[in-house]
């Protein structure tokens, strides 16, 4: 076994424990202080069995898979992702108080130890990051195609399709939506008790009726499950087998407390419903609860049409209930500009306690551009907007149906917050972009150093470490001595990298200096505007000779001014092309989308800042960006 797993084993509970005091005697973060005791100490040792499986494997495989079920609960839970990181940094803290405790008489051991335990939490928190994104997306994409779909099913309902179509239409909605292997809906009839019009997938026709007797014995309103082995009968057991069923879920159909059908579905794997699942399950059957029962007592129609308004309230009870369980704030208006929907994240980042429904948008919201929205029937995406003291992230679109608009819907997020996620997440990838190129040039040094051991010169070895040592400390300490943000910092040593490892030069001027970024040109904004920089130059100077494959990078903080100047001996722009490199989808490369000049001017503008560029074809090019430095 691995000699830190060994360390981890004997000291497990002392970590757990600790682990526990530390967010206790922190009381941060509060979302973890209220997770029930017991469960909250159940996971830490999960992590913690975890991480000795993957040191005692040698594989990232048991933390990959603790990791990936615990965001899922977490998100579920509705836990942020720096609320998880807060997590794991009590729980390093405590890990390495106890090794230290534990051997404070071998302090080599430790340091060792200490090194191994970081590298594997820093692989964690690479993993969790980019997995809670992923994972909040998915989130994101699967509550509006809920919406879309609950959409169609009532659009389904009012048109004139047959009964069957309809039921047909429901139970493939909702074995795609929870991805279920087979389903099926089943109503009362005359002749026996159950027939099934609709069934989907399953490998004996009858399986669905004996499963729906068993459904009608139960006394559970609300959605039932059934499992293998618990308390069932010798003959549902046999219908689970044949069908391969992990577990089966049902709801059955009431109108005017009268039974009549049942909605199945079935899983030949695990699945775990949420709570916004089983709600939209009972909407499901509650769609088809209506539509069978105006099926049956009207038979035209104009009859149905008359029920409409039972079930368009249903809907928007059900749709309101979806949207209030969502991250995003969302507010849509009708023809004439009066609110008639928004959930509660909308009012909590408008910072309004009051009913908003019925007030016109432009007594709340002056700025929406959802009026706009509906004259041009335009959409428009990824747009910033000023509401009170801050900026939104917002998405706005026309509602159209049947080609005529009826409003318009708009969906936005606080900017801070998205801000922290994307910062996160480009911090990581100039990091790997850095680690990829530094092993590149390393795997070269390592093969000078393997044949000069061959050659059993050895004092030509140890030279040789002393000096790359020596260059690397050099070249870290130049950089981070003269620019203190750490995101351009990393930003400049990946690309003198990945330039070092394409035979370019990439310099810092020796008379950069980089205190502090200015209040309105976040670390973002300045990996967005440099790193785009740099790109095109090192694009510039590609394929000219090689003593022109020089890139100089001069960042100055000055007084009144942060100076960005990023010159090249490269191609140079033609005097044609000067005035449309800023225009987003217009590049002279082959397979660019044009958006990183465009990107670079926005970020400028945003700040308050000038961007000029001189060029001269086959001279290069450099280009200048000042950004005011404002007094806080």
């Amino acid at each position: 076994m691995n000699s830190l797993a060994l360390v981890l084993e004997s000291l497990k509970y002392e970590i757990n424990i600790g682990t526990l005091s530390e967010l206790e005697s922190e009381g941060q973060p509060l979302s973890y202080l209220k997770l029930p005791t017991k469960r909250l100490a159940q996971d830490i040792a999960k992590l913690t069995a975890a991480m000795i499986q993957s040191l005692q494997d040698d594989t990232f495989a048991p933390l990959k898979v603790h990791v990936t079920w615990i965001s899922k609960i977490r998100l579920e839970q509705g836990f942020r992702l720096p609320e998880l990181m807060a997590f794991l940094e009590h729980y390093e803290k405590t890990v390495k108080d106890t090794m230290s405790l534990c051997l404070k008489n071998d302090l080599p051991r430790l340091n060792i130890f200490r090194r191994e335990f970081d590298s594997l939490l820093d692989r964690v928190r690479v993993y969790l990051t980019e997995y809670f994104f992923v994972l909040y997306e998915d989130t994101v994409f699967r509550q509006f195609e809920q919406l879309r779909t609950i959409n169609e099913i009532t659009a389904c309902m009012t048109s004139s399709m047959h009964l069957n179509d309809v039921l047909d239409f429901i139970v493939s909605s909702a074995m795609r939506l929870f991805k279920a292997d087979c389903g099926s809906i089943l109503l009362t009839g005359k002749g026996s008790k159950w027939n099934a019009p609709i069934a989907t997938a399953w490998y004996q026709p009858n399986s669905p009726i004996l499963i729906s007797e068993t459904v009608l014995d139960t006394d559970t309103p609300k959605v039932i499950e059934i499992k293998p082995g618990e308390a069932l009968s010798e003959r549902l057991i046999t219908v689970l087998q044949n069908e391969q069923l992990c577990s089966v879920k049902a709801v059955r159909l009431y109108f005017q407390d009268s039974l009549i059908g049942i909605v199945v579905i079935g899983f030949r794997t695990d699945h775990k419903f949420t709570p916004i699942e089983h709600t939209l399950f009972a909407t499901f059957a509650n769609h088809a609860s209506i539509a069978v029962y105006n099926a049956r007592l009207y038979g035209d129609a104009d009859t149905k049409l008359k029920q409409q308004v039972h079930e368009v309230t249903v809907l928007l009870e059900q749709k309101r209930a979806i949207m209030q369980c969502m991250r995003e704030g969302v507010i849509a208006i009708n023809t004439d500009g009066y609110i008639n929907i928004v959930n509660n994240e909308a009012e909590r980042l408008l910072n309004i306690n009051t009913d908003l429904i019925g007030k016109h948008i432009i007594d709340v919201l002056p700025n929406s551009r959802l009026p706009t929205v509906i004259k041009t029937m335009q959409a428009e995406y990824d747009q910033e907007q000023e509401v009170g003291d801050k900026v939104i992230i917002t998405n706005r679109i026309p509602i159209i149906v049947a080609g005529e608009v009826i409003g318009a819907l708009a969906t936005f997020r606080d900017k801070e917050e998205v801000k922290v996620l994307a910062e996160e997440i480009i911090g990581l990838k100039s990091l790997l972009d850095s680690m990829r190129a530094q092993s590149h040039e390393f795997a070269n040094k390592l093969h000078a150093i393997s044949g000069l051991v061959q050659m059993k010169q050895y004092e030509k070895v140890s030279e040789l470490i002393t000096l790359m040592y020596k260059n690397q400390q050099e070249f870290v300490s130049f950089i981070v001595k003269r620019i203190k943000d750490q995101a351009t910092a990393g930003l400049i040593i990946g690309k003198i990298s990945q330039s070092t490892e394409q035979g370019i030069s990439l310099r810092l001027h020796a008379r950069s200096k980089l205190e502090a970024l200015p209040p309105t040109f976040s670390s973002l904004a300045m990996v967005t505007v440099l790193g785009n920089l740099i790109s095109n130059a090192i694009d510039a100077v590609d394929g000219v000779p090689s003593e022109r494959k020089v890139i100089d990078v001069y960042v100055y903080q000055g007084k009144r001014h942060l100076n960005i100047k990023v010159s090249d001996r490269g191609c140079g722009i033609p005097e044609l092309y000067k005035r449309k490199i800023y225009q987003r989808g217009f590049s002279t490369k082959r397979g660019s989308r044009g958006v990183g000049l465009y990107l670079v001017k926005k970020e400028v503008a945003m700040s308050g800042g000038k961007i000029a560029i001189q060029s001269q074809e086959n001279q290069g090019s450099i280009f200048s960006v000042k950004i005011p430095i404002r007094e806080r």
